[in-house]
């Protein structure tokens, strides 16, 4: 269901006022988030809390920004974690990003004209 994913009302209003433009925003956001997530996992290997929650950050703000409300909640909480250097365990919770993008992308993929 879309709205497990999304705000739909919120993104029904981004559509309206972005009219012809939304398409380019969400292929803007798929395409930066594509680059990103790959970031992520390199930041969490290496341990990097300070890169990990700035890309955090980053991917959470842009999902904020298209209504992919549950992505950007995970974010929040790897934002979160990294904040407080608390990297153990999260690999789980990058699986669990890594999995909800891919079911954000196959929606907004479907809404690109």
């Amino acid at each position: 269901m879309l709205e497990d994913h999304f705000d739909v009302e919120s993104m029904e209003m981004l559509k309206e006022v972005m009219e012809d433009e939304f398409s380019d925003l969400l292929t803007v956001y798929i395409d930066d988030s594509m680059t990103r997530l790959p970031d992520i996992r390199q930041a969490l290997q290496d341990k990097n809390a300070q890169t990990l929650r700035e890309l955090a950050h980053s991917l959470k703000g842009a999902s904020a920004n298209i209504t992919a409300t549950a992505l950007a909640a995970l974010c929040y909480e790897m934002e979160t974690a990294a904040k407080d250097e608390k990297l153990d365990g999260l690999e789980s919770l990058l699986s669990r990003i890594e999995q909800e993008f891919e079911t954000v992308r196959s929606h907004l993929q479907a809404m690109i004209v």
